[in-house]
This record gives C-alpha cells, structure tokens and sequence, in this order.
C-alpha cells in the first residue's frame, strides 16, 4: 500500500509506504485488518506507523468498520465497485471513499476537515503476487 497525505493546514505533504493484510478471525464473520508502514517526507525523519481495524458482516448492506478497540468507523457498500461513508469524530468530519479499480487494486480517499484539521489521504492498494 501506499498512501500520499496532503495536510492543507500545515502546509506539507508526506507518504506512508507499507502493507496491509487482512486476517480470519475466530468468528467467521468478522476480518482483521492490519496496516503496517514508514511514514516519510517533509524533511521529517522516517517513523513507523500502523493502523488495525476489524471489518463486520453483521447482516446489514455492506460492511462494518470498527476501530481496534471496537468504536464504530464507517459503513461501506462496495457491490457497484464504489462506496461513500462519513465518520464524525468531533469536532471533525471525515469523508471516506473507496473505489474498485480492478480484481488486484482499490483506492480509498479521505478528506478530513474541521477546526484543526483539513487533510487528505489517498491511499492505493494492491494485491500483494
């Protein structure tokens, strides 16, 4: 995966370049997703990153997306090969979509605003051969 963040408020632009997997779990109807990665650029020093999310089938359209610690992040519906979602984290506000690009790639964008924040995140996947 590969990620490009372009913060507006402060003025810069980094990159996190890592892999990401998706895990079984214990109840067949949930997956773990973990994100593992260096964060660069900016003229920073690289440091490590990571994200881990759970993703649900609990009988409603589209998947569930829960943090780590179980908070609810967004719903996505992916059968037309596109979804939108809006996760509300207050006082921000973040704009997720996730497009299919083929059957080894998706890309999933997020624009996030609010008092303190006004970035965006594009993040490409890739099937790992």
């Amino acid at each position: 995966m590969e990620r490009r963040l372009d913060d507006r408020r402060a003025g810069r632009a980094c990159t996190v370049t890592g892999t990401a997997d998706f895990t079984a779990t214990d109840d067949d109807d949930v997956l773990a997703y973990a994100e593992v990665g260096t964060l660069t650029g900016d003229g920073q020093p690289s440091a490590a990153v990571e994200r881990h999310l759970t993703l649900h089938d609990d009988g409603a359209p589209g998947v569930l997306v829960r943090f780590a610690d179980g908070r609810e992040y967004v719903r996505l519906e992916l059968s037309g090969g596109y979804a939108e979602g809006v996760h509300h984290c207050a006082p921000d506000t973040y704009r997720i979509t996730v497009r299919v690009d083929d059957d080894d790639a998706w890309t999933e964008t997020w624009h996030v605003t609010g008092p303190a924040k006004d970035y965006t995140a594009v993040t490409r996947y890739r099937r790992r051969t």
